[in-house]
C-alpha cells in the first residue's frame, strides 16, 4: 500500500463512522448523501487498489461487486422515505438485485482467486437457517409475501460468506485471507440486522441502523483493502 491508500484508507474510514454516528435513518437528503459519499468512497478504494496491482480477473470480480453495493447502498436507502411508501417492497426487491449481483461478483471472483470446496454448500444451509430463523422467531419478523425471496437471499449471503470462510485454509491464514473472511462475516451479521429495519417494529429500528451501518461499513471496507493482499 503507497501513501495514497493510507490517505483513501483513513478518509473511506472517518466518512463511514462520521456517517454511522449521525444517522438516525434514511429519511432525509442529507442522511442519504452521506450514504451515497461513504459507499463511493469504499468503491473507489477497492477500485484503486484493483489498478494497483494489476486488475487481475479476480480482483476486476472484487471491484465489480463494490460497484453494485454502492447501488444497492442508495436504492435501500429510498423506502424508508415516507413519499416512497407504497413502492417500499419493490424498492427493497430491486436494491436486492444489485447487492444479489455484488455477491454473485464476489462469489465468483473468490473461486478465480483461490478455488471451491464442496463443504461451503451444506455450511451454507446450516448459515442460511440462523439468518431465517433468527429474524423469525427470535425478533418475531413477518417476512410476508416476500418469504421465498428472504430465504434464497439469506442462502446466497451466506453461500458467499462460506467461500469467505474457506479463503482461510485455501491461502493458510495470509492477510488476504483473513480480511474477506472477516469481511464476509460482518457482511453476514448486517444483513441479518437489515431484514429488522424492513420488516420489524418501528420502535427497534434506531439501534438496528446503527448495528447494520457499522457491521456493513467495516465490511466493505475489509473487503476493498483486501485487493491490496490478493
Amino acid at each position: 500500500m503507497d501513501t495514497v491508500s493510507y490517505v483513501l484508507l483513513a478518509l473511506t474510514a472517518l466518512m463511514s463512522a462520521t456517517f454511522v454516528s449521525l444517522s438516525k435513518g434514511q429519511v432525509t437528503l442529507k442522511s442519504l448523501v452521506f450514504k451515497a459519499i461513504s459507499s463511493f468512497l469504499f468503491t473507489l478504494l477497492g477500485l484503486y487498489a484493483g489498478f494497483l496491482n494489476g486488475l487481475s480477473h479476480g480482483s476486476l470480480l472484487f471491484v465489480i461487486g463494490l460497484i453494485a453495493s454502492c447501488f444497492g447502498d442508495v436504492i435501500l436507502a429510498l423506502p424508508e422515505w415516507p413519499v416512497l411508501d407504497e413502492k417500499k417492497n419493490s424498492l427493497i426487491v430491486f436494491g436486492g438485485f444489485f447487492f444479489a449481483t455484488a455477491h454473485t461478483a464476489y462469489y465468483i471472483g473468490m473461486i478465480v482467486i483461490f478455488g471451491w470446496s464442496w463443504w461451503t454448500l451444506p455450511a451454507a444451509v446450516v448459515f442460511a437457517a440462523i439468518f431465517y430463523f433468527f429474524n423469525k422467531i427470535v425478533v418475531k419478523i413477518d417476512y410476508g409475501k416476500l418469504t421465498p425471496g428472504i430465504f434464497s437471499y439469506a442462502f446466497f449471503v451466506s453461500l458467499v460468506l462460506c467461500q469467505g470462510l474457506y479463503a482461510i485454509a485455501a491461502r493458510a491464514f495470509d492477510t488476504y485471507s483473513i480480511l474477506i473472511a472477516v469481511g464476509f462475516f460482518l457482511f453476514y451479521i448486517s444483513d441479518v440486522v437489515l431484514m429488522q429495519i424492513y420488516f420489524g417494529e418501528k420502535e427497534s429500528t434506531t439501534k438496528a441502523y446503527k448495528y447494520n451501518l457499522s457491521f456493513y461499513y467495516a465490511a466493505q471496507i475489509l473487503l476493498a483493502t483486501s485487493l491490496y493482499f490478493i
